[in-house]
């Protein structure tokens, strides 16, 4: 899978954390959207996002708004593997079980953006100081189904975040799908023990935000915003 459908964050992003606890994610019924609205954090004059393996693009304005309609089903033929193994695409071993085993899924989680300063990879991510030494990533991703099913069960995200001594992350995993493009929330928190012995867990399960405006920044504006 191309590195554009898919994000991988960097160490230094979720370092030592306090400890914390996932809630299990709600799985819920969403309708489907037809197209993303961003806003790049960080954007000089114009220019355009898009994912190139899918022959998407949109123009964003001045002011580093945009709105880039997905890929239809003719457009995704041959790219599409398993709704039960997506989350492979997110460096996330393991499979799910799935309620309909022949449904087929897509993941988009990353954009190629071009404006005055130059080309960079974006991704809908935000980090947020929960305490001194805490620190929580929330991810936004575009799961594309081809029918509904329910995806139930815990995957394995260590490489995901590519931290070292961090083997296990796990991550319970609950959607359910809609045909068509389903926006997926992920909340990842990493923690260590006073000898700094790390463990992490997460949760990804249907969002509410449909097509609500989605900040998009780069992994080293992530890393900023966490302040390592």
């Amino acid at each position: 899978m191309n590195s554009l459908l898919r994000f991988v964050l960097p160490a230094a992003a979720l370092a030592l954390t306090a400890c914390s606890q996932s809630s299990p994610p709600q799985a819920s019924d969403q309708p489907p959207v037809t197209v993303i609205q961003g806003k790049v954090a960080t954007w000089s004059g114009t220019g355009t996002v898009g994912v190139p393996e899918l022959n998407v693009s949109a123009p964003v304005g001045t002011d580093g708004t945009f709105t880039l309609t997905l890929p239809g089903d003719a457009s995704l033929t041959g790219r599409t593997r398993a709704a039960a193994d997506v989350m492979t695409a997110l460096n996330c071993s393991g499979s799910l079980q799935s309620s309909q085993a022949a449904t087929l899924g897509l993941v988009l989680t990353g954009l190629n953006a071009r404006d005055a300063s130059g080309t960079r990879q974006l991704s809908a991510v935000e980090g947020e100081k929960t305490g001194l030494l805490s620190r929580r990533v929330h991810a936004r991703a575009w799961l594309y189904a081809d029918g509904t099913t329910e995806l139930r069960g815990t995957v394995n995200c260590a490489r995901l975040l590519n931290i070292p001594g961090l083997s296990n992350l796990p991550v319970e995993v609950a959607v359910n799908t809609q045909r068509g493009w389903n926006v997926v929330d992920l909340n990842l928190n990493v923690s260590a023990n006073v000898f700094g012995q790390l463990s992490g867990s997460g949760t990804a399960a249907n969002s509410t935000a449909g097509s609500a405006t989605t900040t998009w920044r780069t992994m080293a504006e992530l890393q900023a915003q966490l302040g390592f």
